[in-house]
C-alpha cells in the first residue's frame, strides 16, 4: 500500500461505532480511551490527546490537518503520519476513496444451523425426555432431576417456545442441538456505539415482540427486583455491588426455567409465557455484563464492587457485550437505558401490570430459590473444576524438561487453551483465570446462602472442601506405591515425578468426593424446592461433563490415556485400577 500522503482524506467509515471514556490512570489523572468495535485507542500521552479529542469531533478530514491538533506547537508530519496509518490498519480510518458505500441490509431470515423440521422439545417433566436430550447434546444422560448439574440454571428454559412462537433463547439457544433456527427477520445495525453497522445483524423480530410489551416488561422486571431485593437485601443500601446485580439476573432467568422443570403442573412447551419469555432474553444481557465484572481482574474478584445502570452499560461498550455469535443486540440505547435503571431501582416502572410476575411464575419464592440454590450447584462443581485445574498446572511444572518423555508427559504438556476447551475463559494467564473462579465461586455460593436461612448449611465451601492433610499424607503413600509398583516396566514412573503424580491424584480424588457430597446435598433440595422425585447418585465422569470444556481434562482421562489406569468414583469413594489391580479410598 502507497505511504499515507499529507493531502489524502481520511474517514472515519462507520462513525457512530466510535466511542469514548475517560478512565483514571494510576496517578488519578483522566485518560481519554476511545472504542471502535473491538479497538480501543488509549491516548495517555499528553501532545496526543487532543489528536483524540479531535477525532471525537470530525467526520472526515485531511491528512496533514492532523498536525495542527495540539495544544502547543503542531505535529511532526512524520509523528502523524504514522500514528494515522496505524489508525488505517487497525481499520478505524480509511481513506475517503476506499470507503464502502454502505452496508448491505439483507440477511437470510435463517442461520442455516439447525436441520428443516427438526421437532420442537425442551427439558420438562412432560414425556421426561431429559435423559435423551442430555446424552445427544453432551454424550451423557442426566435426568431431569440431575439437569441443574449439567445445565446452568439460567439457561435452562432457552430451547422452549413461548406463546409467540419463538425459542427463549432465540439464536443463541444451548444445547445447539435443540436449536430451532425459526425464521427470523434480521437488518444491520444502525444504532450508535460499538455495534453500528457491525458485520452481524440485529434480531427484528425479537425487538419487535419486546417492544410490543415494553411497559409489561418494566413492570415485571421492578416486580421481580422488588421481590429478590426481599430475599438478598444489599449489603450496602446506598448502592448495588455487581455480585448481587449478578445474583438478581441469575433468579430471573432461573425463574422462567423454574415454571418449565418443576414437578407439579409444569407449563408445556410452547405455552410458555410470552411476557416472562421477553423478559427473559433482557436480563440475559446483564448476566453477560456482570458475570465478566465478576472475574474483570486477575487476583480480585468483583463481587463487591459496586455498579449502576450507567456503568453496566459502559462495560456492555467498551468490553462488545452487544455483539454476540450470531448477531449484536437489538435494543434501542434509550430503550436500554430506561431498562437498566429501573431493573436497578433507579426509575420506576410506567404501570404496575397484571397479571403479577408471582401470577405467572406460581410460586414466586420457590422460583428465587432455585436460581440461589442452582448457583450454589455450580459453584461447587466450578470450584471443583479450577482447583483440578490448579493441580493440573502443578502436575505439568513437574513435568517441564523431563527426559525420555511418556505417553503421560504428553497428555500432561498437552495445550490448555480456548481452542481446546471452548468455554475457557480467556484474559488472564490460566493459573491466575483458576484462582479467580475459585475466589468467585466462593463468594456467590456464600451469597446465595445467606438468602436461604434454615434450608442450607452455613458451611462455606472451602469448608466443606477442606482436606485432611494426615488423610492425604496416607492416601498419597498408598497411589505412589500403586504407581510404582503395579504398573508395567515400559510404565512405571521415576521419582519425583511419581510422588508429585501420587500427591496430585489424592487431592483431586478427595476433591471431587467431597463436590460429589456437596453437590448432592445441594441438588437434593432443589428438587425438594421443585417438588421434582430424586436423581440418580451422581460421579466424576457427571461433573466432568460441566467442567471439562471450561477447565482442562478431568484426570481420570490423564491417566487412562497415558497410563491405561482407570479411575471411577462417587461421593463415597474412588477407585483405581490397572488391570487386575486395585485402590479404593473413602473419607
Amino acid at each position: 500500500m502507497a505511504e499515507l500522503q499529507p493531502s489524502e482524506v481520511l474517514c472515519i467509515p462507520k462513525r457512530k461505532r466510535l466511542t469514548h471514556s475517560r478512565i483514571k490512570d494510576e496517578e488519578g489523572q483522566e485518560v481519554l480511551h476511545l472504542f471502535y468495535g473491538e479497538i480501543e485507542l488509549i491516548f495517555d500521552e499528553p501532545d496526543i490527546a487532543p489528536v483524540g479529542e479531535k477525532l471525537m469531533e470530525v467526520e472526515r478530514f485531511r491528512a496533514e490537518e492532523a498536525m495542527a491538533w495540539s495544544n502547543v506547537a503542531p505535529h511532526e508530519w512524520e509523528k502523524i503520519r504514522d500514528l494515522l496509518q496505524g489508525l488505517i490498519d487497525h481499520q478505524v480510518l480509511k481513506r475517503i476513496s476506499e470507503a464502502p458505500a454502505g452496508a448491505a441490509e439483507a440477511f437470510p431470515t435463517r442461520l442455516g444451523l439447525a436441520p428443516e423440521g427438526r421437532e420442537p422439545r425442551t427439558f420438562s417433566v412432560h414425556e421426561d425426555r431429559c435423559p435423551a436430550l442430555t446424552g445427544e447434546a453432551f454424550g451423557r444422560a442426566f435426568d431431569l432431576s440431575n439437569l441443574e448439574v449439567l445445565i446452568p440454571v439460567y439457561r435452562i428454559a432457552h430451547p422452549a417456545l413461548d406463546t409467540d412462537g419463538r425459542q427463549v433463547g432465540e439464536n443463541n439457544v444451548t444445547p445447539r442441538t435443540l436449536f430451532l433456527d425459526l425464521p427470523t427477520q434480521r437488518k444491520v445495525c444502525n444504532f450508535p456505539g460499538s455495534r453500528y453497522q457491525d458485520e452481524l445483524p440485529m434480531n427484528v423480530t425479537a425487538m419487535k415482540h419486546m417492544g410490543q410489551r415494553w411497559p409489561e416488561l418494566l413492570s415485571l422486571t421492578e416486580q421481580f427486583r422488588v421481590a429478590v431485593l426481599a430475599r438478598m437485601p444489599p449489603r450496602d443500601p446506598s448502592s448495588r455491588c455487581a455480585g448481587e446485580v449478578h445474583f438478581l439476573a441469575v433468579c430471573q432467568l432461573a425463574a422462567v426455567g423454574y415454571v418449565l422443570v418443576r414437578g407439579v403442573d409444569p407449563v408445556p412447551n410452547g405455552q410458555l409465557d410470552a411476557g416472562l419469555a421477553a423478559a427473559f432474553r433482557l436480563i440475559d444481557g446483564v448476566r453477560l455484563v456482570t458475570n465478566d465484572i465478576l472475574r474483570a481482574t486477575a487476583g480480585a474478584h468483583g463481587c463487591d464492587g459496586p455498579v449502576n445502570a450507567q456503568s453496566i452499560a459502559d462495560h456492555a461498550e467498551r468490553y462488545g457485550v452487544y455483539r454476540g455469535t450470531f448477531g449484536v443486540c437489538a435494543g434501542p440505547p434509550a430503550l436500554i437505558d430506561e431498562y437498566l435503571r429501573v431493573l436497578l431501582g433507579e426509575a420506576s416502572a410506567p404501570i404496575q401490570v397484571e397479571p403479577t410476575i408471582a401470577a405467572r411464575v406460581g410460586d414466586l419464592e420457590a422460583a428465587i430459590d432455585y436460581g440461589l440454590l442452582g448457583e450454589r450447584v455450580e459453584s461447587a462443581v466450578r470450584f471443583l473444576g479450577a482447583s483440578q485445574g490448579l493441580l493440573h498446572e502443578r502436575l505439568r511444572v513437574a513435568f517441564a524438561g523431563h527426559s525420555p518423555r511418556t505417553e503421560l508427559q504428553e497428555r500432561v504438556e498437552a495445550p490448555i487453551d480456548s481452542e481446546h476447551y471452548p468455554l475457557l475463559r480467556q484474559g488472564h494467564p490460566l493459573v491466575e483465570t483458576f484462582k479467580l473462579e475459585i475466589d468467585v465461586s466462593r463468594w456467590l455460593f456464600a451469597r446465595a446462602g445467606e438468602a436461604l436461612p434454615g434450608k442450607v448449611d452455613g458451611a462455606s465451601l472451602d469448608e466443606l472442601m477442606q482436606l485432611d492433610p494426615a488423610a492425604q499424607a496416607a492416601s498419597q503413600r498408598r497411589l505412589a506405591e500403586f504407581f510404582a509398583h503395579a504398573l508395567p516396566a515400559d510404565k512405571v514412573l521415576s521419582e519425583p515425578i511419581c510422588s508429585e503424580l501420587a500427591a496430585v491424584a489424592a487431592d483431586v480424588f478427595a476433591l471431587e468426593r467431597r463436590c460429589l457430597r456437596v453437590v448432592g446435598r445441594e441438588q437434593g433440595k432443589l428438587n425438594e424446592r421443585l417438588r421434582r422425585r430424586p436423581g440418580r447418585a451422581l460421579t466424576g465422569v457427571d461433573l466432568a461433563v460441566y467442567n471439562r470444556p471450561r477447565t482442562g481434562p478431568p484426570l481420570y482421562t490423564t491417566l487412562a490415556e497415558g497410563l491405561g489406569v482407570s479411575v471411577t468414583s462417587d461421593a463415597a469413594s474412588t477407585v483405581v485400577r490397572y488391570e487386575d489391580r486395585s485402590l479404593t479410598f473413602t473419607d
